[in-house]
């Protein structure tokens, strides 16, 4: 049987990451094994152990992904296109993310920005952060 290794690098810190899984079942069906941390951020060091720094860093990129997409679903069609059949931001506007605290109870902040800072109004944050309480928690995202 032919284990594959993929090195994985997060959008939201410096870890490299590295995970073992078997190309012969499909995507649904893979599990990924953690193998070894290469590279380590200065936030995430503060984490134990490797396993630990691959469990937190698992669950903060795709957190942080996912909240995006929401708040591009759930948020008011002034904000977004849809390209190719999926909703990104319009053109001029960006994602500024802050994290805080410390790992593995880090909070995302998230605004929706243009060149004169936030676009979304005070109801329009209320109600996307009703949805992102809903699908994280309160207290894991949050938007600015």
């Amino acid at each position: 049987m032919v284990i594959n290794t993929t090195q994985y690098s997060p959008d939201h810190c410096d870890c490299v990451i590295e995970y073992n899984w078997d190309p012969s079942l499909t995507e649904d069906q893979r599990v990924h094994t953690f193998n070894k941390v290469v590279k380590v951020c200065s936030v995430h060091q503060q984490l134990a152990t490797d396993q630990e720094r691959y469990n937190c860093v698992l669950e903060e990129n795709p957190r942080k992904n996912i909240a995006q997409q929401l708040i591009l679903d759930s948020g008011p069609t002034q904000i977004s296109d849809v390209v190719n059949g999926v909703k990104v931001l319009k053109s001029g506007l960006s994602f500024q993310l802050t994290w805080s605290g410390t790992p593995p109870n880090r909070l995302v902040t998230i605004a929706v920005n243009d060149s004169n800072g936030n676009v979304l109004t005070t109801q329009q944050k209320s109600a996307i952060q009703t949805f992102l309480n809903n699908r994280f928690g309160v207290g894991k995202v949050v938007i600015a």
